[in-house]
């Protein structure tokens, strides 16, 4: 009896370990004060979120005036941004409770 309930214990811990849990990061978007480039759009998987407000070092992830992007599920993700004249373009990486600051330029 003593073997059976370690055994399953054992095997109770191995299949909780081994679940698969959503793992969620997040996307700050800045500018640097003097870029001159306005409003700027940033696309992420047809979403959508402006940069407002320029700053002259990398702002807290979150800030107001950047564009963000909360709970992305982890993984890598494209993105596209716009002001009307400049564009940008990449890949960025979403890590499990990170949060990612870019800065466009």
């Amino acid at each position: 009896m003593k073997k059976i309930l370690i055994l399953s214990s054992l095997l109770t811990i191995v299949l909780l370990s081994s679940c698969n849990k959503q793992k969620y990061g997040d996307l700050t978007f800045w500018q640097q004060t003097g870029s001159g480039y306005g409003i700027t759009v940033v696309n992420i998987d047809g979403v959508t979120s402006n940069i407002t407000t320029e700053y002259v070092s990398a702002p807290n992830c979150g800030a107001s005036g950047c564009a963000v992007f909360n709970q992305l599920e982890s993984g890598t993700y494209n993105y596209s941004a716009s002001d009307g004249t400049d564009s940008w373009s990449g890949t960025v990486t979403v890590t499990d409770d990170v949060c990612t600051r870019i800065e466009l330029f």
